[in-house]
């Protein structure tokens, strides 16, 4: 599956930023005079999240960050957010929800893409881990 770029109920108010629209996040690419590029995830309160995009590690940089986060509407509902960069070939990415002994379950999700660099997801749900698959490789994040 590959990566759709943003659509639908996300907000692209231009082509280096979206809002995602169950958590009200929002991801900007910047660049300060020049390469590399900088991913800036802002929660929309306290202080944003800042990545330095280095095309070099690319491949180690597959899964960025990911954090449970509380709904705006309507408020309370727990959402699992995931980021990183986005590969060359094409990816899937998954939430897991754990249990000692097992996986209990597996909820794949479309991401967004931002300017072919970057991609987000969300979904609603407490999820313990994510898992993004490249041509054999999967990288994960636990949360």
């Amino acid at each position: 599956m590959t990566a759709p770029h943003a659509s639908g109920g996300a907000d692209r108010d231009r082509a280096d930023r979206l809002v995602l629209p169950l958590s009200g996040w929002s991801a900007r690419l910047r660049r300060d005079g020049g390469p590399p590029f900088r991913l800036v995830v802002d929660p929309g309160g306290g202080a944003p999240f800042t990545h330095t995009l280095l095309p070099q590690a690319a491949r180690g940089q597959l899964v960025l960050g990911a954090h449970r986060v509380r709904r705006l509407h309507p408020p309370g509902d727990a959402i699992t957010v995931a980021y990183g960069v986005l590969p060359a070939k094409p990816m899937r990415v998954a939430f897991l929800r754990r249990r000692p002994w097992r996986t209990a379950h597996v909820q794949p999700v479309d991401p967004l893409v931002l300017a072919d660099r970057v991609w987000l997801a969300e979904h609603p749900g407490r999820f313990d881990e994510v898992q993004v698959d490249v041509a054999g490789r999967t990288a994960t994040r636990l949360l």
